[in-house]
């Protein structure tokens, strides 16, 4: 009987969390304005205007332009040395680090 207090009490407390998280999900959202016009749609640098294509960042640059900066010299080594474009190529890799994975499992005594 207490294990099924206990899971109730956190079951009301998850609730409770995400019953205020929406509650004010709805607040800022009542507040946001409705249809924006004129310079709210302008995007501005520096004074200037700039177009919204250069100031968006792609979603995959967030994460391959840290490492690219980073390792460039190596990242540069890299492709040009294993990537040729065919897909055979890129299975066997696959199989290599699949391979290596195992062996690594094995040697390590397996999952538990």
């Amino acid at each position: 009987m207490q294990l099924l207090i206990e899971v109730l009490k956190a079951s009301a407390s998850m609730f409770t969390v995400a019953t205020i998280l929406y509650l004010l999900y709805l607040y800022a959202r009542s507040k946001a304005p409705r249809k924006p016009i004129g310079d709210k749609l302008s995007i501005y640098a520096c004074g200037e205007s700039y177009p919204e294509r250069k100031a968006s960042v792609a979603d995959v640059n967030l994460f391959v332009a840290v490492w690219k900066n980073l390792f460039r010299s190596l990242y540069g080594r890299l492709r040009e040395g294993f990537h040729t474009g065919i897909l055979s190529d890129w299975l066997v890799w696959m199989y290599v680090f699949l391979a290596l994975m195992l062996f690594i499992l094995v040697s390590a005594g397996g999952v538990p």
